[in-house]
């Protein structure tokens, strides 16, 4: 997700780009100003590293894709991130060597993305020169963080941050460490359908009733008592239960329609992790069988505080449903259930007709980009802003990093990359 910095700071820069420079030099005799801009300088660098990130996904994307249409989308997302860019370095003192630089280096993206904006495929000399700009994106990078370790250590030293030049002969700074704005937790796990609830019925549920549901949902066997907690509105208005066990209490929501629950989440956590991914899987799984969540399939997990949690969507046949998803949260000292989020699940999951492809994943295969050299395919149905699409799944290594290919399994387009990204807590994609 992109940082947003506060609307007062950016107006209070553009206002003192605007004044005359001896007007500016005064305001900035209050300690006050100078340390709200400070604050605008610093938020605008960490502006443009978190978007130069972004461009070189996209270029990174653009390059992979063998769909002409999928790679004019992703260069389109790449010089509307440069210009971006350059509109956050533009409040920044131009007299800082390494920030003119970026701004160049941003023009030039914007430029050349747009050049490419042709709806056909790229040639070999295109595919060299984004391969170069990839690179080239990661040393822009560094010099940002050049330009802000300056700044920083200027203002630490009590002198001028607003005009003093950068050192032209200081070493470039590196930090040694990559900032993916992280996206989703898993393939499209932010895939809610906004319409009406598909998969809650119509039957209304009393408070008494819920609570009753609440306790079943836990396990009878492990409740010590079930009291009312805060009720929800929303789209899926709910009835709030608190569930209290032996060791801890459980936060949960049973809808109004239907008695479903969407979610519930223990009060603590920094449970012992005593238990592997593959225990605690086979728990979820069993869990969600027991509960009316029938053909789940595992998809990714992370691991924090002694808590594993566990993305998983539903299956039609052999299809694996993306938009149909539930994640459960499992303590690890026992790999028992403590927690669910099940709102993608009850918002979307309906049966749906004949999912047959048109092509098959020979077929699709050969749509892929050469440069992943993927690995066997997998059907299944993904959310875009077209509506649901029948896709073949294609996971491929590029450099030393993973990306997922979506192939429509009826017209051959690509409808997405994904970056998957192994964090310290467990897999993501961006």
């Amino acid at each position: 997700m992109k940082r947003k910095f506060p609307t007062a700071l950016v107006a209070l820069a553009v206002a003192l780009a605007a004044v005359s420079g001896t007007a500016a030099r005064a305001m900035l005799q209050s300690e006050g100003y100078k340390a709200r801009l400070r604050e605008v300088y610093d938020g605008a660098v960490l502006s443009a590293l978190t978007e130069m990130e972004e461009v070189e996904l996209s270029l990174r994307k653009a390059l992979l894709s063998a769909d002409a249409g999928a790679g004019s989308r992703y260069l389109g997302r790449a010089g509307a991130g440069a210009a971006q860019v350059q509109r956050s370095l533009s409040l920044l003192p131009l007299s800082h060597t390494a920030t003119q630089g970026a701004v160049k280096f941003a023009n030039q993206v914007a430029d050349y993305a747009g050049v490419l904006l042709n709806g056909e495929a790229l040639t070999k000399e295109d595919v060299q020169r984004l391969s170069m700009l990839t690179a080239s994106c990661q040393s822009c990078a560094a010099a940002l963080w050049q330009a802000r370790d300056a700044l920083s250590a200027q203002a630490a030293a009590g002198t001028d941050t607003f005009y003093a030049a950068a050192d032209p002969e200081a070493p470039a700074y590196d930090s040694g460490v990559s900032y993916p704005t992280l996206i989703y937790d898993g393939p499209f796990s932010d895939a809610a359908d906004p319409g009406p609830a598909k998969g809650l019925g119509q039957r209304a549920v009393s408070r008494e009733e819920a609570e009753g549901i609440a306790r079943d949902f836990v396990g009878a066997d492990r409740v010590l008592s079930v009291t009312a907690g805060a009720d929800m509105g929303g789209a899926i208005p709910c009835w709030g239960v608190t569930v209290t066990l032996r060791d801890v209490t459980i936060q949960a929501a049973v809808t109004k329609t239907g008695g479903k629950m969407l979610w519930m989440a223990p009060d603590t956590a920094d449970f012992p992790a005593e238990k592997s991914l593959e225990e605690c899987r086979d728990s979820a799984l069993a869990f969600l069988e027991e509960r009316g969540f029938p053909g789940m399939r595992a998809t990714y997990f992370q691991a924090y505080q002694g808590l594993m949690v566990i993305s998983f969507a539903a299956t039609q046949g052999d299809t694996l449903l993306y938009p149909d998803q539930v994640k459960v949260q499992l303590r690890m000292d026992t790999a028992r259930a403590v927690g669910i989020e099940a709102r993608n699940y009850w918002q979307n999951h309906t049966a749906r007709g004949l999912l047959t492809p048109a092509l098959s994943e020979a077929e699709a295969r050969e749509k892929v980009s050469a440069l992943l050299a993927p690995e066997e395919g997998k059907l299944c149905l993904i959310p875009t802003d077209g509506g649901e699409k029948l896709c073949w799944e294609f996971r491929g290594d590029y450099r030393g990093d993973t990306y997922l290919s979506y192939i429509n399994a009826q017209d051959g387009r690509q409808e997405e990359l994904l970056q998957v990204v192994e964090t310290e807590t467990g897999i993501e994609t961006v």
